[in-house]
């Protein structure tokens, strides 16, 4: 029986142009799914280290400015820097990817595109990207952090794949409805560890793609880290991460 792997997707900022966000980044960890009991158990012990609740859902938002259960990051940058090492190291695990697909939302305008085809462009290429350099000798199961607005391009999205495959790639609808045999809308009240940590990621591709754009020119400590880590999984031959940039 072949091996799955899981796709877990959430996102920062919104793909609406009234939004404040200058980009929609969704983002996505990878892991073969007997991985997520040891990191399950991974994420609990830093939790209990670093805010005494191993229960704690992690919401990078409230993570970076340091607010709600994340207060005590506020004690020493010491103690921040390195809670962010050891999240950053669990993440670095050779068994773990990780995916983001970036739309800029003002160039993306200027091509025309709406919210709409932000969100439409941006699900089909992760689950695209997902298909053909994850799942050649695995099957795939999608998790998401659902969003009332969101979920049908998503599910429009999963269910195109579904009727066309990837054509570029070889991949035919019945070998891709072969491949991905599940997608989970979930919230956080399920503590999905894997949510938890796309979750975490996605400032992390909103920080890389500002480099790009020398928007920002003197990254801090912990941005610095964030930025190494996501250079070395984009180098990693064996388990490719997946960097996209749609606009």
């Amino acid at each position: 029986m072949k091996d799955y792997k899981v796709l877990a997707l959430d996102e920062t900022g919104k793909a609406s142009f009234n939004h404040p966000s200058k980009n929609f980044v969704l983002s996505g960890l990878i892991l073969p799914e007997k991985f997520h009991t040891k990191l399950d158990n991974q994420i609990r012990k830093l939790k209990k280290k670093y805010f005494d609740d191993e229960d704690s859902v992690l919401h990078c938002r409230d993570m970076i400015r340091k607010k709600g259960p994340f207060a005590s990051l506020n004690e020493s940058v010491a103690k921040e820097v390195n809670f962010w090492a050891e999240i950053i190291g669990i993440i670095n695990n050779e068994k773990l990817s990780i995916a983001f697909v970036i739309a800029d939302k003002n160039k993306a305008k200027k091509l025309g595109w709406d919210d709409i085809a932000i969100l439409k462009r941006t699900y089909n290429k992760m689950l695209e990207e997902f298909t053909k350099k994850h799942l050649i000798n695995n099957k795939g199961k999608i998790l998401v952090e659902s969003d009332q607005y969101q979920d049908k391009y998503l599910i429009g999205a999963h269910n195109r794949l579904q009727s066309l495959g990837v054509p570029s790639e070889g991949i035919a609808g019945s070998d891709y409805r072969n491949k991905v045999t599940s997608l989970s809308l979930v919230n956080k009240l399920n503590f999905d560890v894997e949510i938890q940590i796309a979750d975490s990621l996605a400032v992390m591709a909103d920080l890389v793609y500002a480099i790009k754009i020398n928007s920002i020119k003197k990254p801090t400590k912990v941005q610095s880290m964030m930025i190494r880590l996501v250079d070395r999984k984009m180098k990693d031959k064996n388990n490719p991460g997946i960097f996209e940039i749609l606009a």
